[in-house]
């Protein structure tokens, strides 16, 4: 495993774009929550960090496909470039303007969420140009490894640097972020698509993309190998939006703690947990394990954790609930790794590198728009019926899901011996 490792630390063309990526993770982390708080501190109202996410989430809707399509259109080192300058560039008026603007905290969301859109896809999609398939699931290990790992220094950092250089200040930093990060892809090899489009005028390109786009939706439809997979991250990923959305009511109805403690209680170890499991799927997968049997063996420890979490939880001394769902916790987040990784590395290994981009691109346009009505419902169910009857409801789901890929696994990822 650690040959592995080192392969992938020699290929300097890896190390460019994990950089950019490090870096990007912890500018989103540590600016998603300075606006948190500067919103709060100026409106004390759920509603504005709704609206929000609402921000972050019509760039996505809006604009999602049509940069997915650009991924696989234009050179993805160009557009790594572009974005990763743009978004250094808009951080940074901002942290020099007037920070006393609710408004511009909306409107600096919305354009970073907007670059986002190119970023991503061109990220993930240069992952196997420049990496062997062989090593895939190492570097998605270690990708899902920053990303987990962000998110907890972030946010710990964020604070931090709120506390010690002020507001204006940590926005300073996060447009540095992003600027080392744009120097870091610049060393990347060009990646122009294999097949070099000509447009003879705005009508045709216009015509061009739209028919790219359809072609990217057409062939995740038409090929069961892309499409199940593919819905299996994308219900992981509304599980854990559902998840962070109701973590305040799950903290406070099932382990009565303290909402100022409740990310770090409950966030922490499941940051952790996908720590450890971005580190020994990769292993599981070089080792033989088919990516089925690690799939399905993760859906049902998941099923059992929420079940664990919705019957004994609350039921029992404060301080053993506490200490159980940080376990189950901790063991959601390497679960989720253990679906992620395989799922994810089986795509790439699947998809043909003109439709990467769109593949992952609509990867990510689709989970924004599934997110929406679940969050919603989950919102309803717990204020409804609480947060207990909420955890079950996600135990039975992923009870039923876990039967169905039992039952159709060839059309998830295959039957072959090295699947």
């Amino acid at each position: 495993m650690t040959a592995d490792y080192v392969k992938l630390f020699k290929n300097f063309n890896f190390l460019y774009i994990w950089s950019s990526q490090i870096l990007s993770q912890l500018t989103i982390n540590i600016l998603n929550f300075l606006i948190l708080i500067k919103l709060f501190q100026e409106t004390s109202s759920p509603i504005a960090t709704a609206m929000l996410w609402v921000s972050i989430a019509i760039p996505a809707i809006i604009v999602g496909p049509f940069a997915s399509a650009s991924v696989d259109l234009f050179d993805k080192k160009k557009i790594l470039i572009i974005t990763n300058l743009l978004q250094a560039i808009t951080i940074f008026v901002y942290a020099i303007g007037n920070l006393s603007s609710i408004f511009l905290l909306y409107i600096i969301a919305f354009t970073y969420s907007l670059l986002n859109q190119f970023y991503v896809p061109a990220e993930l999609a240069t992952i196997p140009t420049v990496v062997k398939t062989e090593s895939l699931s190492f570097a998605n290990g270690l990708f899902l490894f920053t990303q987990q790992g962000s998110m907890i220094v972030g946010f710990a950092v964020a604070g931090l640097l709120k506390n010690f250089i002020g507001f204006r200040s940590s926005i300073i930093v996060c447009s540095l972020y992003l600027f080392l990060a744009f120097l870091s892809v610049l060393k990347l090899p060009s990646m122009r698509p294999k097949v070099k489009i000509r447009f003879k005028g705005f009508e045709d390109a216009f015509a061009e993309f739209f028919l790219n786009i359809a072609k990217g939706y057409k062939f995740i439809r038409g090929n069961p190998k892309i499409f199940m997979p593919l819905s299996l991250l994308i219900g992981i990923q509304i599980i854990v939006a559902v998840m962070a959305v109701n973590t305040p009511i799950i903290a406070k109805q099932l382990i009565n703690i303290s909402l100022d403690f409740a990310a770090a209680l409950l966030i922490v170890p499941a940051g952790v947990g996908a720590l450890v499991g971005s580190l020994i799927i990769p292993r599981m997968i070089k080792k033989g394990v088919r990516k089925i049997r690690i799939i399905k063996f993760f859906l049902i420890t998941i099923a059992i954790s929420f079940f664990i979490l919705s019957a004994f939880v609350g039921s029992v001394s404060q301080i053993i609930s506490l200490g159980l769902t940080m376990i189950l916790i901790f063991t959601l987040g390497v679960s989720f790794m253990g679906i992620n990784i395989p799922a994810q590395t089986f795509l790439q290994e699947k998809t043909p590198g003109g439709y990467r981009g769109r593949v992952f691109g609509n990867f990510w346009f689709l989970t924004t728009i599934a997110n929406v009505i679940p969050v919603i419902i989950s919102g309803l169910v717990s204020e409804l019926f609480g947060a207990r009857f909420l955890v079950f409801l996600i135990f039975a789901i992923f009870t039923i899901v876990y039967f169905y890929v039992n039952n159709y696994s060839t059309g998830l990822i295959g039957n072959g011996a090295k699947n």
